[in-house]
């Protein structure tokens, strides 16, 4: 047994990971690894507790008094993502504690530098956030103008059918053919795109809700003068942090972005708002469209509903988003809702849990 807490302790101070043992009556670090001596070598640990907690960004530190106070002894924490500020630069670290059933003074940890998977994850969303906007603006050109073609093609085979040769018939039913096509492959890619993600194991972290929305936006904002729409995101707050899978729910979000361009005509507004009222997280995504039919309120949020209807441009709806979107926010603790009100506009609302 004690060759083995040998091999064990040789083990740990090899490791990459950061191990410590804090004695949380004599607020003392009381023993730790070779790595977390390295990382933290410009840390006088034997000093004042209060020069290492300013070490820690504020917001970050009540995360993780709040995991500490719920402590269970004998229990590994979860996963605690925060962020410090060491030789100015900010890193990211991954942490889990411990407390002992017998010593439950003696706090025992790991840590795990995340900086760079951080940055690549923050990166690879950054691109995702910017895909799914592009995804939207492409299916809103390209379904407008095919969708007036089909209309125009119908007319057409209306108006000239008796006395309009049969070739030209011939060509005018291919337009429509064709036209329709090119509106089902926009609707099964987009479907197929939303569709992807649910099938994956949902994966929450903290995340900044405030950064994550203005990452949204910006795609939408470059393409205002394109949208002939204006975007607006209103928040008086810098940080607003939230337990997320962040690709799922920013997904949500992106849909109902996406209906509002749908039912909005031109010159209109899309506002996203978000804001804490009594201690819940509320985000809103609010247009000045034409608003949803009473007869449709009801059954919005039911699977293969019938209140899926095309868009001003010509978009049509795949009849699944508002109940996989509602599935999501479930996912999430949290619940949906909207305010409508036809030639009105529309106003859904999201509440979550502060993290």
């Amino acid at each position: 047994m004690d060759r083995n807490f040998s091999l064990l302790n040789r083990f740990i101070n090899i490791d990459k990971l950061l191990y410590f043992a804090f004695d949380c009556e004599q607020m003392q670090l009381v023993e730790h690894n070779d790595a977390f001596a390295d990382f933290f070598k410009e840390v006088d640990f034997e000093g004042d507790l209060e020069n290492i907690t300013s070490l820690i960004f504020p917001d970050d530190l009540i995360h993780m008094q709040t995991n500490y106070q719920n402590l269970r002894p004998g229990i590994l924490s979860d996963h605690i993502e925060f962020r410090m500020l060491l030789q100015q630069r900010t890193y990211h670290l991954q942490l889990n504690f411990w407390l002992d059933k017998e010593d439950t003074k003696i706090l025992a940890g790991r840590m795990m530098d995340i900086t760079e998977n951080k940055r690549y994850h923050e990166k690879l969303m950054e691109y995702t956030n910017k895909k799914n906007a592009v995804l939207n603006i492409i299916s809103h050109d390209l379904a407008g103008p095919l969708g007036s073609i089909q209309m125009l093609s119908s007319l057409l085979q209306k108006y000239l059918k008796e006395n309009t040769e049969p070739q030209i018939i011939k060509i005018i039913d291919m337009i429509e053919v064709n036209s329709k096509r090119g509106i089902k492959m926009i609707q099964e890619f987009i479907k197929k795109e939303f569709l992807e993600s649910i099938g994956v194991e949902l994966l929450k972290k903290r995340r900044n809700l405030v950064e994550k929305i203005e990452q949204l936006l910006d795609e939408y904002k470059s393409s205002e003068p394109h949208l002939n729409l204006t975007f607006i995101f209103q928040c008086n707050l810098s940080e607003v942090y939230v337990s997320i899978d962040e690709v799922k729910f920013m997904q949500a979000v992106n849909n109902l972005i996406s209906n509002a361009i749908k039912f909005t005509p031109d010159h209109g507004t899309i506002t996203i708002g978000l804001q804490l009222v009594e201690n819940m997280v509320k985000l809103s995504i609010a247009d000045t469209g034409i608003g949803i039919p009473k007869q449709f309120h009801e059954k919005l949020f039911d699977k293969f509903n019938l209140a899926g209807r095309t868009g001003l441009r010509g978009e049509h709806s795949v009849g699944l988003g508002m109940s996989i979107i509602k599935t999501i926010i479930e996912w999430h603790d949290g619940k949906i809702w909207f305010e409508s009100e036809e030639n009105n506009g529309t106003t859904f609302f999201i509440e979550l849990q502060p993290a």
